[in-house]
């Protein structure tokens, strides 16, 4: 988690629009991910990064 907090607070920075919209990118990948570990972390990923904050 701590590789990863430089990142969110980078993310947090962005406007909510385009924290949105990098959400939905995300979440169009998860649904493609045909592997069930790798589809459930790609789903997770979003609020895992604060994005839907």
């Amino acid at each position: 988690m701590e590789v990863l907090e430089p990142m969110m607070a980078l993310l947090q920075d962005l406007p909510k629009q385009d924290r949105q919209a990098l959400a939905e990118l995300i979440n169009q990948c998860a649904q493609e991910e045909t592997d069930p570990e790798r589809h459930l972390a790609a789903w997770e990923t979003p609020e895992t990064l604060g994005l839907l904050a």
